[in-house]
């Protein structure tokens, strides 16, 4: 193993010990980190094997808000600076990659007028596998982005995403569809 990596790992472990001993969250092995990864809230989190958080700018923050909430990362996925609130159940699929994006089952307010200053209730979101999120992206209750898609800098998704697709724009919309043939996708080989 390449000395950089095995630093990683190292890292990884070392600046996550504090999380690791926290009965509610999971952290699996060949975690790659720089201790830019913060974990808060009394809900569950896991982290299956591999996941990369080693982020340059941003911290990544998982954060749920209830003890019901689960914030589960599949296998292999990479995180740059993300942050992921949960109230119920936000699901990232394996090898996805989470640039500087929000994340969120729930939002700090209703959407009614009435109960403006109540929190919106909250609605499980799902991110298949081999999904990439670009930065500042906004991704809301309810969302669930079908496997092999992208989702564009700056773009905002109200609706879900079907799967292999390029989505884009506030409210995001299709711009195209993904050869997947072309693009090398060799995982199930």
């Amino acid at each position: 193993m390449p000395l950089k990596q095995t630093a990683a790992r190292s890292l990884g472990w070392l600046t996550t010990l504090p999380f690791r001993l926290n009965p509610r969250i999971r952290i699996g092995p060949g975690l790659l980190g720089n201790g830019r990864l913060r974990i808060t809230g009394p809900g569950q989190v896991v982290l299956e094997a591999d996941v990369n958080a080693w982020s340059h700018a941003e911290v990544n923050r998982l954060i749920t808000t209830r003890p019901e909430a689960v914030i589960h990362i599949g296998r292999h996925a990479r995180l740059n600076g993300c942050t992921i609130v949960a109230a119920e159940r936000v699901e990232v699929g394996a090898d996805c990659v989470l640039g500087s994006c929000e994340v969120r089952d729930h939002l700090p307010y209703s959407e009614s007028l009435a109960d403006r200053r109540r929190p919106g209730g909250a609605r499980p979101i799902v991110i298949e596998e081999n999904v990439w999120i670009g930065g500042q992206v906004s991704v809301l209750p309810g969302v669930h982005i079908g496997r092999d898609s992208v989702v564009g800098i700056h773009a905002v998704l109200f609706d879900d995403v079907p799967p292999g697709v390029i989505v884009g724009g506030n409210p995001a919309r299709v711009l195209r569809r993904l050869d997947l043939s072309v693009s090398g996708d060799n995982r199930g080989q």
